[in-house]
């Protein structure tokens, strides 16, 4: 190892592999990395000139599994007022039993000789087990967006690939095995009966699932159009009064769980729970102070085995139904989350303030209490299966990735 990175004693900071993606500015709208888990992948985004080149590399030796040829993405457009840069971005997705990488970028084509050049979300799919050194995508898909959109997002929808932008009329759909897009206008309709009139407003894709999409309903309350609806899939300690189901809103989905907020029977702090996303059924719940989630400016994760999910400042046991509230009060400092292992172990940052600055801490899901870390040691932002991963200080521009194995 290059770099000695402080790091818990779960990890062991000898045995391990790094790599800088030096192309990566401070605020980009494309992640860089993503991690497929069955496959114990971690894909990277690294730039050769003015071309990308995709690395999916194994999580604990960093071995090459397999490389793609250079790919040139559509021209991005100058984000004029915003410190955010757009950049590309991959993601992990997997669908039908099946994991796949997804390249993605938005910016203008270059048309041809019958098409005029066009603003569009490009992603190139590659099956997770491709090889060589030089793989070509099996499937190339153009997204047509609207110029003054805003940014755009790429993201595991759960059943496919989701594309949305900031201010667009539609959510669309990319199937990973065979390339093919579905849109989903915004005034696409819940439609459940229990709802009646008050459903038919502007409604946003959370995710896909089997069975269609998830519409979350701008005046509250979501479900998947004639399968479920989250008037009957209310969590313990939740409004049950007329209209119940428009008091609970739809945060983001996570690998097929649904993060939901939901208004208290006794109108206190918010009840937050973990919808299955084929279902609508609540796999956990906890009662929390926090008011919104925004789905791009929140961690979240998931362990390798499915047990443990994070979202910010909470945490949540699928299996047990448990789940727990960390964002802060009067006495005790608010921590964000940022990854948990397949034995229970949650790590993050307790947010620091003008007195004190943010210190990492480690949690267990068995107790839901937190232990801060010894000073100076970085908590891991992934928790993989074999494998930690850190992002120490760069010693340059861009960012470093170390994957420490666990003990």
């Amino acid at each position: 190892m290059k770099v000695n990175v402080p790091v818990p004693r779960a990890f062991d900071n000898t045995k391990g592999w790094q790599e800088a993606l030096t192309w990566v500015p401070e605020r980009g709208t494309g992640r860089p990395y993503a991690v497929a888990p069955g496959a114990g992948v971690v894909a990277l985004l690294q730039k050769r000139g003015s071309s990308y080149v995709l690395e999916a590399r194994d999580e604990t030796t960093g071995v090459l599994r397999f490389g793609t040829k250079p790919w040139q993405p559509p021209k991005p457009r100058e984000i004029v007022g915003r410190v955010t840069e757009e950049t590309p971005g991959v993601e992990a997705v997997k669908q039908d039993g099946r994991e796949y990488l997804a390249v993605w970028a938005r910016g203008a084509d270059s048309g041809d000789a019958l098409n005029k050049p066009q603003e569009v979300v490009e992603v190139d799919i590659y099956p997770v087990d491709a090889s060589g050194a030089t793989a070509v995508p099996a499937h190339v898909v153009k997204v047509p967006v609207e110029k003054y959109s805003g940014v755009a997002r790429a993201r595991d929808g759960g059943a496919g690939l989701l594309v949305s932008t900031e201010d667009g009329d539609e959510s669309i759909s990319v199937d990973m095995r065979t390339g093919h897009v579905k849109h989903y206008p915004i005034t696409t309709q819940l439609g459940e009966p229990t709802c009646g009139e008050i459903a038919c407003v502007d409604s946003e894709v959370k995710a896909l699932t089997s069975r269609g999409p998830v519409l979350a309903n701008s005046v509250g309350g979501f479900g998947v159009p004639g399968v479920w609806n989250s008037s009957r899939v209310v969590p313990p300690g939740a409004s049950t009064h007329d209209y119940a189901q428009y008091k609970s809103t739809a945060h983001f989905a996570v690998s097929g769980h649904l993060i939901a907020s939901w208004s208290a029977a006794d109108n206190g702090d918010h009840i937050w729970a973990v919808h299955n996303t084929e279902s609508g059924k609540v796999e956990a719940s906890t009662r929390c102070s926090a008011t919104d989630l925004p789905e791009f400016d929140t961690p979240s994760a998931l362990s390798t085995n499915g047990r443990y999910l994070l979202a910010g400042p909470l945490a949540f046991d699928l299996t047990s139904g448990k789940g727990y509230c960390f964002a802060g009060s009067g006495t005790s400092r608010q921590i964000q989350l940022l990854s948990v292992d397949d034995d229970g172990q949650a790590y993050g940052i307790a947010q620091g303030d003008d007195t004190a600055a943010g210190a990492p801490v480690a949690v267990s899901m068995s107790t839901g209490h937190p232990t801060p870390l010894p000073h100076g040691q970085q908590p891991p932002f992934l928790s993989l299966r074999a494998a930690g991963a850190f992002s120490p200080p760069a010693d340059g521009p861009g960012v470093l990735f170390v994957f420490l194995r666990r003990r």
